[in-house]
């Protein structure tokens, strides 16, 4: 078994929670997807972090406009 530091399992858990939050926000949607490839989606997108957010950065907090 690989040994992991505490500040490797730290931000690990940080990917977990931020997948949970985005798999809550994907499922309050009208976004048909599998429960696999869901997790498999946020948890992606969670670990690209901060490249999600600089292609976000400039977009209003919520859509559609009102």
């Amino acid at each position: 078994m690989a040994t992991i530091s505490k500040q490797e399992a730290d931000a690990w858990d940080r990917v977990l929670d931020a997948a949970a939050e985005l798999t809550d926000l994907i499922e309050s949607s009208a976004i048909d997807i599998d429960e696999f490839d869901l997790e498999e989606l946020t948890i992606f997108l969670a670990s690209h972090g901060y490249t999600v957010r600089s292609m976000l950065k400039h977009l209003k907090r919520s859509w559609p406009p009102e």
